[in-house]
């Protein structure tokens, strides 16, 4: 072999193991790419789905304590009418 023979198999093989490795590279980011684009996804969904639990949640307790607050009302309406009804009942 001469030497611009031997040159050229060195510039093809260069060139191979070049273009090789660029494509690993470029595999390995779009891998990346991709997982981190699915993390967000997964991460934007928990997250959601905590929130709306969060609002749920809370939704629920200002309606148990609205029905409680509602229930102590009557509770204490009914004691005063009582009360009334049995001051009326006294005067007879």
């Amino acid at each position: 072999m001469t030497a611009s023979a031997e040159e050229d198999v060195l510039v093809n093989l260069g060139e191979t193991l070049g273009t090789a490795a660029g494509k690993v590279v470029a595999a390995a980011k779009r891998t990346a790419t991709t997982i981190t684009e699915e993390k967000r996804r997964v991460v934007r969904a928990a997250t959601k789905a905590r929130s709306s639990a969060r609002r749920v949640i809370n939704k629920t307790k200002r309606k148990t304590s609205k029905a409680a607050k509602s229930a102590k009302r009557s509770a204490a309406s009914a004691k005063r009418s009582v009360k009334r009804v049995a001051r009326k009942l006294k005067r007879r």
